[in-house]
């Protein structure tokens, strides 16, 4: 997710500040830290609009946010539905067709995918749950980071993650992940070799997934359809974020800073890195330091 911020332009500042969630806002266990709301109401109290942007969905954004954390719109699925005061302002679709015909190759392949919706979070086949918990059984590699075990563990236990159809409608993000990094490596290939003719973009946070989304929409529309609403100049944000597909808002901010978990793609992107992790609370410390 991503949070932008106001501040009076005669003190020199940024008016806006835009924030990733996962491994920003979020740590690696995917936990919002309870004292973030309290500095972000701080933030708010000094006339600062609030957003978030994410690669999660609007769904997947509300069931976490705490009640009490200022918010005034978020870009959800990186840039695939744009919302001001929880009312959807924006919204972009994959064509059903390219939903069915991705999804699958997939199964062909027997890769873990997951298919959201703006509404919705992650489903994926129930005919295609033995295969899955195969190959999560792996023996697991030293390169398979232990917030991806314990997200893809957590989806394997929810009900609601597998369904009998699949919903090729409204669909805004579709992800893959393999224990096997040769596998998932060989469907990421195949993607890229295909992405010109699928109409999609594609990211990676690690050598074990794989995130497809509507190609020409990203973390940098959405935030631009924001700052249209609110009247406010690209140059004046600054995007705080830890990966990929934080990079085309990066290219647009006035200023860029990356997590100190970030990879160093990210980081060599960024204008300067913050002092601590998303483990250690790294951006809330950063915001107090820089603005409180």
């Amino acid at each position: 997710m991503i949070l932008i911020y106001y501040f009076d332009e005669e003190k020199r500042e940024m008016k806006a500040i835009a924030l990733d969630m996962d491994g920003t806002i979020l740590n690696h266990k995917a936990e919002f830290p309870l004292t973030l709301p309290a500095a972000l109401a701080e933030l708010k109290e000094k006339g600062m609009f609030i957003f978030f942007a994410t690669g999660r969905t609007s769904h997947e954004i509300q069931s976490i946010t705490p009640d009490n954390c200022p918010l005034d719109g978020y870009v959800a699925a990186s840039g695939m539905g744009v919302y001001v005061d929880s009312v959807q302002i924006d919204a972009t679709s994959f064509s059903p067709d390219t939903v069915e015909k991705i999804i699958g190759e997939a199964r062909k392949r027997e890769i873990y995918y997951e298919v959201h919706t703006l509404d919705n979070s992650s489903r994926t086949h129930l005919q295609d749950r033995d295969y899955i918990i195969r190959d999560f059984q792996l023996k697991r590699p030293d390169s398979l980071k232990a917030f991806e075990i314990d997200f893809t563990e957590t989806s394997l236990k929810q009900d609601e993650q597998w369904v009998d159809t699949l919903p090729y409608e409204g669909v805004v993000k579709m992800f893959f992940f393999s224990v096997d990094e040769k596998k998932i490596g060989d469907w990421y290939n195949f993607l890229e070799q295909n992405r010109d003719s699928g109409d999609y973009a594609l990211y990676t946070t690690s050598v074990h997934n794989a995130e497809v989304m509507q190609k020409g929409i990203d973390k940098s529309t959405g935030i631009e359809t924001l700052l249209e609403h609110f009247d406010i100049r690209f140059e004046d944000v600054h995007a705080i974020g830890d990966s990929m597909n934080d990079l085309p808002l990066f290219e647009k901010a006035g200023k860029a800073t990356a997590m100190k978990n970030a990879g160093d793609d990210i980081r060599s992107a960024a204008d300067d890195i913050t002092d601590y992790t998303c483990d250690e609370d790294g951006l809330e410390r950063y915001l107090r330091k820089t603005y409180l």
